[in-house]
């Protein structure tokens, strides 16, 4: 599951890209946040048209223009980013990205779109791209358990350290290591022959 912080990072490198795939946590993370960022502009909204009431009456809201009100900046920021996951969303649970248009019919088209957004991610690689794996693979697409991904993962950390100096304890725990390989792989085929 991608966190908060990366699916967000991911939707504003991805604000133009309507191609490609957002699985259900990197869809809802940003979609909350602009919901939220909705919600804050129509309070402010709706206090500024409150205070001109109140100071100047009904007739007050004949001097608003359509440029006082943020929700309208909100709508507009946040439009191209929203339709954009939308499109990556409806890919990755096999649906073609045209079917946002669903926006268009009042009510229905939300819900329906609502329970698309919802859907599982499809596992199967479609003409969208690969699916998005929880758990690394090795090359023939089998899943790395946790204790070979770590194992690499500290085969890497090793290159960085490649120039520093060994220590004794260091060639020791390494002598060991390669002592209980050859006894648990080499000698215990040899003595069951």
């Amino acid at each position: 599951m991608t966190g908060p912080f990366t699916a967000l990072t991911q939707a504003l490198v991805n604000i133009f890209n309507f191609s490609g795939r957002s699985t259900r946590s990197e869809f809802w993370w940003p979609y909350t946040a602009l919901i939220i960022a909705s919600i804050i502009a129509w309070v402010l909204d709706a206090m500024m048209v409150a205070k001109v009431i109140e100071e100047q009456g009904d007739l007050g809201l004949f001097s608003l223009s359509t440029s006082d009100f943020s929700s309208l900046y909100v709508g507009i920021i946040t439009l191209i980013p929203l339709i954009s996951l939308s499109v990556r969303r409806l890919h990755d649970a096999g649906f073609s990205g045209f079917w946002v248009l669903l926006n268009f019919i009042p009510v229905v088209g939300g819900l329906v779109l609502l329970v698309m957004y919802v859907l599982p991610s499809n596992t199967f690689p479609n003409i969208y791209g690969a699916a998005k794996q929880a758990t690394p693979v090795n090359a023939t697409g089998a899943p790395v358990t946790q204790d070979a991904h770590q194992r690499a993962m500290q085969g890497y950390a090793l290159l960085f350290e490649k120039d520093k100096p060994v220590t004794p304890a260091q060639q020791a725990a390494r002598k060991a290591e390669v002592s209980d390989y050859y006894r648990s792989h080499v000698l215990k085929p040899a003595a069951s022959v």
